[in-house]
């Protein structure tokens, strides 16, 4: 090769050299211009708004509100994600050193953005496909995720948002430090379940605060921060245990645990304790639902008089109630151990035969009253075809009476026939002094029924009776007065005639106080019919019925459909003294700094009836439970501590009533199947002494046997001199009576001339008799 050759290559290799390094700076700073204007568009907006530096410094994290006992047990949350916030002092060490060990070792060098872990994810990960290098995000850009979520770019998603992170987390550096950087961290990263932040995981997988979590909890946690279902510890338990001693192994990587100590821990199990607080769980459900329409109502009218905007949804409230949580604990258990037992004995009772085989109507409108049908039916599907579908067998999870949920193999029609058959309950109890609820139980499963049975108006039976029978009193009848026993026709309403139920007798006569403790019919409507239905009716809302009453004699039976809420009401004036109280269960709310948004401070009551009057009430009430249709709850349940109340059964046995009472509490019970036409076919074991009376009386037992309540059993009500020189501790019940007793009633009575005759001859005429002829013979 000639000079000419050699110098032509040479000039070609330095001209291609110099267009390889003029094309390498050109592509680089092309790339580096692309980078500047790619990075440039996003800090602009033109890929979506990014927070300014004024809206970081008023990040506001969406908070549960909480609801608390008044014993300040926390019992539910109102949320749209499931979060409590924490000052950094609330949160253990072992979480704090936890998280930055296994998800950002160099937190507290880096301004926001590590370049050691990104150039890391960018050589290994994407150049070299290594996926184990990491996702590089520091613990702020993670942040800066959880506080303003992803949106999708297609292709270029990836870079976006990872850039538009590293802005908003320089961001975050520059405003806050970085022990308030770690702490809105861990009140906003999500722990699965809709559990958000630090706090509500520490609750719900330990039922402890995140202050007291021990250094293997907190590696649980952190633990799941990785992927929150697939480390969940109570969905599976062996993979969390390999993702905590993980943690474990970072802590001692970085120094935070010795390794001495971590094998001991490693050893360890995971031991939950896990409290689920949903809308389902929990004490009180039926309650808090009744809570949320009050709560909104109050916050509105503090923000429309405050010019504020608090929502119970975000900002942390806390919602104090009159309940106590041992007395809720106390009614939910009664009513959980009856209503198996009771369920029970309906299954045998019927056997084999259902209860509509004499109406078979009752099943055909249950199934046209289901969503299922009406949902068929507004497809325009066929009757023909939507009854084979409700005659098709398919795998579905129904209410079990004695293990809740249960997955059977069962069609729509079998299922409409299986809750057709359950029994349902409500009971209430009341502080009567001030109108505080203790305890609401409005049904046997919130998560299958979320209809209230407290509020849920059905006849009330002979619980309505102890109204008559006041309403009497107040009008001047004398309770020591006997009532004869018979039957008797009411021609202007209909030729209606009460009947007993217990044993058709019509004999002998009854004091008030025996016509109340044995339920006797003919006495409670007669007492009606002299006092007044009006007169009666009126007294009956002053005591906190609001439902219509129907201005019948059977008003005397129970006839009206009342609540139970109503009728604890009745009860607890009674109790007051003749005081009524309007009920309440919100005592107070608060902000999340604790000032108040709304108080409880005027207690709505007025005196309905005299006090004297009401202690008769009671006192004629002791005797229901004494020797009356109650004394079950001495015979069978042993209960020995002063109480009073009422059995009620209604027709054809569809519900049983019992409202139970002391000078501190009063407490109503409710059961009976959805449909009326439901129920057993005896009084006998369909009577409130047998369906609803257990329930006071278990909850009434676990009362008085904590410390906190065992002063019931020292209880007594009012003085009763006044009565006691009425002389109303006469005998309940005579066969016969001698002529000068007082036979209170509009009717003739004829009494056994026989005995009349024993009387003449015995007797001579009394001082009042002598008087009573002196005005006669003036009169002559």
């Amino acid at each position: 090769m000639g000079k000419k050759s050699r110098k032509t290559t040479k000039n070609n290799k330095g001209k291609l050299k110099r267009i390889v390094i003029k094309g390498s700076i050109i592509s680089i700073v092309s790339g580096l211009l692309l980078f500047f204007l790619f990075v440039g568009s996003i800090y602009i907006g033109m890929w979506g708004k990014l927070p300014t530096y004024s809206e970081l410094e008023r990040i506001k994290n969406d908070e549960a509100s909480k609801i608390f006992t008044a014993d300040n047990k926390l019992i539910g949350k109102f949320f749209l994600q499931n979060r409590t916030n924490l000052s950094y002092k609330k949160i253990s060490p072992d979480v704090l050193n936890a998280l930055v060990a296994t998800e950002d070792a160099r937190f507290y060098e880096h301004k926001g953005v590590d370049t050691r872990s990104v150039l890391r994810v960018i050589f290994k990960t994407i150049l070299m496909g290594d996926r184990s290098s990491g996702g590089g995000s520091t613990l702020s850009q993670q942040l800066a995720k959880n506080l303003y979520g992803r949106s999708s770019y297609k292709f270029l998603s990836m870079p976006i948002t990872k850039a538009k992170e590293m802005i908003t987390a320089s961001r975050l550096e520059k405003i806050y430090t970085k022990q308030e950087i770690i702490t809105l961290y861990l009140n906003t990263v999500p722990f699965g379940e809709n559990v958000f932040g630090i706090e509500s995981a520490a609750q719900r997988y330990f039922s402890k605060s995140a202050e007291t979590l021990s250094t293997t909890e907190a590696a649980t946690l952190v633990g799941m921060l990785k992927a929150p279902t697939a480390y969940n510890p109570r969905l599976h338990p062996e993979r969390s245990l390999t993702r905590r001693n993980t943690v474990i192994n970072q802590m001692v990587k970085y120094d935070f645990i010795d390794k001495t100590l971590a094998g001991n821990l490693k050893k360890l199990p995971i031991t939950l304790k896990y409290k689920r607080l949903g809308t389902n769980t929990g004490l009180a459900t039926y309650l808090r639902e009744n809570l949320r329409n009050e709560v909104k109502m109050h916050l509105k009218e503090y923000n429309e008089t405050h010019d504020d905007d608090f929502n119970m949804y975000r900002d942390g409230l806390k919602i104090y109630t009159t309940i106590d949580s041992h007395l809720q604990k106390y009614a939910e258990d009664a009513v959980s151990e009856h209503m198996r037992s009771l369920q029970n004995t309906f299954y045998h009772h019927w056997g084999k035969r259902e209860p509509w085989y004499r109406n078979p109507e009752i099943v055909t409108r249950a199934m046209k009253r289901s969503q299922r049908y009406r949902s068929l039916k507004n497809a325009k599907v066929k009757e023909k075809d939507i009854k084979k579908i409700f005659n098709t067998k398919i795998k579905m999870e129904v209410y079990s009476p004695y293990v809740g949920d249960k997955t059977l193999l069962m069609s729509p029609l079998d299922s409409i026939k299986h809750y057709l058959k359950i029994l349902h309950t409500g009971f209430l109890a009341m502080d009567p002094r001030n109108g505080q609820i203790k305890a609401w139980v409005g049904g046997i499963d919130h998560k299958y029924f979320k209809y209230d049975m407290i509020k849920a108006k059905r006849q009330t039976g002979s619980v309505f009776k102890p109204i008559v029978y006041a309403a009497a009193i107040e009008n001047g009848e004398s309770p020591n007065s006997y009532y004869a026993n018979q039957r008797t026709v009411y021609k202007e309403y209909q030729n209606w005639s009460p009947r007993n139920s217990h044993d058709g007798d019509y004999t002998g006569f009854y004091s008030m106080k025996g016509a109340l403790a044995q339920s006797i019919n003919t006495v409670a409507v007669e007492l009606l019919m002299k006092t007044g239905i009006e007169q009666t009716i009126s007294l009956a809302k002053d005591m906190g019925i609001e439902s219509k009453l129907t201005p019948f004699p059977s008003l005397a039976l129970g006839v009206s459909n009342n609540s139970l809420y109503e009728m604890v009401q009745v009860y607890s004036t009674f109790a007051n003294n003749g005081e009524w109280i309007k009920p309440y269960y919100i005592s107070k709310i608060t902000d999340n700094n604790g000032n108040i948004i709304f108080e409880k401070d005027d207690i709505e009551r007025h005196s309905v009836m005299d006090s004297d009057n009401a202690n008769i009430i009671n006192y004629m009430l002791e005797a229901v439970v004494n020797e009356g249709t109650g004394k079950w709850l001495r015979s069978r349940y042993g209960l020995q501590n002063t109480m009073a109340g009422k059995t009620g059964t209604t027709q054809n046995n569809a519900d049983g009533w019992f409202i139970g009472y002391n000078p501190h509490i009063v407490a109503g019970v409710r059961t009976g199947a959805e449909d009326m036409r439901v129920h057993f076919k005896t009084t006998y074991l369909g009577q409130g002494a047998n369906t609803a009376l257990p329930i006071f009386a278990l909850f009434m037992k676990k009362a008085i046997k904590d410390p906190k309540f065992s002063y019931w059993n020292n209880m007594h009500f009012s003085n009763l001199s006044v009565i006691a020189s009425q002389k109303i501790d006469v005998p309940m019940y005579k066969k016969d009576l001698d002529i000068q007793e007082e036979v209170n009633t509009d009717k003739k009575i004829s009494v056994k001339a026989t005995n009349l005759k024993k009387v003449e001859k015995k007797k001579k005429p009394g001082i009042f008799q002598r008087i009573k002829n002196i005005f006669k013979r003036k009169k002559k």
